[in-house]
């Protein structure tokens, strides 16, 4: 039974003493590095206040992954070299020195570098295809831009069998793109017009970046055959094809013009009106003086002044409004 206890106690002490040592290892913070697909990339082991050892033995290794690395990557200077990366080449990758914990015979961890590799957009999620008779509603989601924001999604259709029934088609024209070519990065959907009913279609779309197209994904639908659909369809799409923009084009035009000739004119009689403040102000003169003289038809605003007579005892005589000459009484 002591011999127990003991060997339980050393256990103890051993599992302790391997904590404290695991938690006192300290690894360094991860660097982040990005790089197009098809680029190089030099990742350093150590940064200049923390040099190599003249005989230091450097191991690159990437977490996670059970395949070691092609040592012969790394450089005199323990750089480790990636060429033509491709998709599969992202993750953390961590350089480690043998021999340099203080004389004990383990690896140091000198640096983590995470390393993105940019890439055109992957294939989109969630694509379907709702189908009526003669159009059809296509829905998609994005989970990834590939490292660039996504500039426009194109989306393109063909029959199923056309090129059975069309053997001197070749496979480009058989492809008919959804309008617009380039759909705005914001949608998630879209429909598609002018399809055969009871047929059997195939769609692509795929989301590009700046760095070029996406992966395609492709979805294989059937349309309706519904013949009262059909009628309705016939009839509202009849005379769509012989319709010419340029009559749209040029009533757009007129009505353009015509505002535009109304904010001339509008501009031009704001400009007169802040021009003419005199203009304003002598009419205004007038406008006040009508009144006037409709209640008094004797009023005259340039009536005379009657100069005062040996009678007036030097005051000034009045006129009345049935224009008789009243003087003032004498003292």
């Amino acid at each position: 039974m002591i011999i127990k206890k003991i060997v339980g106690i050393s256990l103890l002490l051993v599992l302790v003493k391997g904590f404290c040592h695991a938690s006192d290892t300290e690894y360094p913070e991860i660097q982040e590095e990005a790089v197009d697909i098809g680029k190089n990339l030099v990742l350093r082991c150590t940064g200049p206040d923390s040099p190599l050892g003249a005989h230091s033995t450097v191991m690159w290794v990437r977490e996670g992954r059970k395949e070691k690395l092609n040592q012969n990557r790394v450089q005199e200077d323990g750089s480790l070299s990636l060429v033509s990366l491709k998709r599969e080449d992202a993750g953390v990758y961590a350089c480690s020195v043998e021999g340099e914990n203080g004389g004990n015979h383990e690896d140091v961890i000198k640096a983590r570098v995470r390393v993105e590799v940019r890439t055109p957009p992957p294939a989109l999620v969630n694509v379907t295809v709702h189908p009526s008779t003669v159009l059809a509603l296509l829905l998609w989601d994005v989970a990834e831009d590939g490292g660039y924001p996504i500039s426009h999604f194109t989306a393109r259709y063909r029959l199923a069998h056309q090129s059975n029934t069309q053997p001197n088609v070749s496979p480009n024209q058989e492809w008919h793109f959804v309008v617009p070519d380039h759909i705005s990065a914001n949608v998630r959907q879209i429909d598609v017009y002018r399809l055969q009913p009871n047929s059997t279609y195939i769609f692509q779309i795929w989301a590009s970046n700046s760095l070029g197209p996406g992966n395609v994904t492709e979805m294989e639908t059937k349309t309706l055959n519904d013949v009262e659909e059909i009628e309705l369809a016939r009839h509202l799409l009849e005379g769509a094809e012989e319709f010419d923009t340029r009559v749209w084009v040029a009533a757009v035009a007129v009505v353009m013009g015509t505002l535009l000739m109304l904010a001339v004119g509008t501009c031009y009689l704001l400009y007169k009106e802040c021009q003419t403040p005199n203009l304003q102000s002598e009419d205004q003169e007038v406008i006040e003086l009508l009144p006037n003289i409709i209640l008094n038809p004797g009023f005259d605003s340039d009536a005379e002044r009657i100069e005062p007579d040996e009678n007036s005892n030097d005051q000034t005589a009045s006129v009345l409004n049935n224009n008789t000459l009243v003087h003032p009484a004498r003292v």
